[in-house]
């Protein structure tokens, strides 16, 4: 029984590391995106869109993600950049109608506004904040920690 009880807690204890590691990833992310908040804006010509399709590995048949990929170049100081990062850690949109709907201002030849890193003027995005999606890791994460916590409570007060 010992074993047992060891590989329990083990398991437990992994699954608390994996949703602080999510947690930390998204809080990370956020932080980023915020700091985005002081970048400089400028305007960047949208040179290529389209729209990616994709399986994560080990997905199934209808699983597939669709994602928006805009590249651009703009200007700073002078020097002509490139980009391609809508936000960060964007992994992609469920249907493809998503996809298009976030595509849709990206039209090739337009010109758009682009926030660049003034300390570091190749790093750019087109959109800039925090994201939903970076917030539901930090909150999944933290849910995952606490039931961790829980369960691994409960399995030693048996």
């Amino acid at each position: 029984m010992d074993k047992q009880r060891a590989l329990v807690s083990l398991a437990i204890t992994a699954l608390i590391l994996f949703g602080a590691a999510l947690a930390i990833r998204g809080g990370l992310n956020s932080y980023q995106s915020l700091l985005s908040y002081g970048w400089q804006e400028t305007q960047a010509k949208v040179l290529t869109n389209h729209i990616g399709r994709f399986r994560p590995s080990g997905a199934r048949h209808g699983t597939d993600f669709y994602q928006a990929k805009v590249g651009y170049e703009y200007i700073w100081q002078g020097i002509k950049h490139h980009g391609e990062l809508l936000y960060p850690d964007y992994s992609g949109d469920r249907t493809q109608e998503d996809a298009e709907e976030r595509l849709a201002p990206y039209g090739i030849g337009q010109q758009v506004s682009v926030y660049v890193d003034p300390d570091n003027p190749r790093q750019s995005r087109l959109i800039r904040g925090v994201q939903l999606q970076q917030l539901g890791d930090i909150i999944l994460g933290l849910a995952i920690v606490l039931f961790g916590l829980w369960s691994l409570r409960s399995f030693h007060r048996r």
